[in-house]
C-alpha cells in the first residue's frame, strides 16, 4: 500500500473513531496515535497531559519516536474564527500524516444540552506533501533534538501513560 493510501485508510479510520465517540458520549478527547512499521498502534488520549503545548508537541514526538512511528494520527478541538465580530466556532481537527504527507479534515462542533457534542458538520479536508510547513502534521518532519533532561522527564511519562494506552496489530487484522 502507498504511503497515501495509507494515510487515507488510516484518517478515515480515525475520523470514524471520533465519530463514533462523538455519538457514544458526547465528547472529544485530544489523542494520538502512532502506527509503527510492523503494524503496532497505540492510541493515546492527551487530554490529562499538563505540559504547555511546546512541551506537549515535543512529547508528542518523543512518544511516536520511542513507538517507532513511521506514521501517525492526531485528533483535538481547536477554536476558529474571528473574536472581534463574535464568531467563534469549535472545530475538530483530524490528520493522519508520515514524514512526507498528511490528509487532514475540520469538523464543526454542535452542542447540546449540558455541553454534550451532538453532531459534527464537515468543513472539508486537504492533502499536502509539505508537513513540515503544516502546523498539525509536523510530528514526524525534521530533525528534533532531546536534552538529557527531557529524555528522563518525557520517559518517565510515557512509561507512566503505557497502561491506558489502547493498543492495535494492523496486521493481525489481515
Amino acid at each position: 500500500m502507498s504511503s497515501k493510501a495509507f494515510l487515507r485508510e488510516l484518517y478515515e479510520e480515525y475520523s470514524e473513531w471520533y465519530m463514533s465517540i462523538a455519538e457514544e458520549n458526547g465528547v472529544l478527547p485530544r489523542s494520538i496515535s502512532g502506527v509503527a512499521a510492523d503494524g503496532r498502534q497505540f492510541i493515546y488520549l492527551i487530554d490529562g497531559l499538563t505540559l504547555q503545548p511546546m512541551a506537549r508537541n515535543k512529547y508528542l514526538r518523543f512518544v511516536l519516536d520511542e513507538h517507532q512511528s513511521v506514521a501517525y494520527a492526531y485528533g483535538g478541538l481547536a477554536l476558529r474564527g474571528d473574536s472581534d465580530l463574535g464568531q467563534i466556532e469549535e472545530v475538530l481537527d483530524v490528520v493522519a500524516a508520515d514524514a512526507e504527507h498528511y490528509v487532514m479534515g475540520h469538523w464543526q462542533v454542535i452542542r447540546g444540552e449540558g455541553g454534550k457534542v451532538t453532531g459534527l458538520r464537515p468543513m472539508g479536508v486537504t492533502e499536502g506533501d509539505d508537513p513540515e510547513k503544516h502546523p498539525a502534521s509536523w510530528f514526524l518532519a525534521g530533525a528534533i533534538r532531546f536534552t538529557d533532561t527531557e529524555k528522563q522527564k518525557y520517559g518517565s511519562l510515557w512509561e507512566e501513560a503505557r497502561p491506558e494506552l489502547m493498543l492495535n496489530d494492523r496486521n493481525a487484522a489481515e
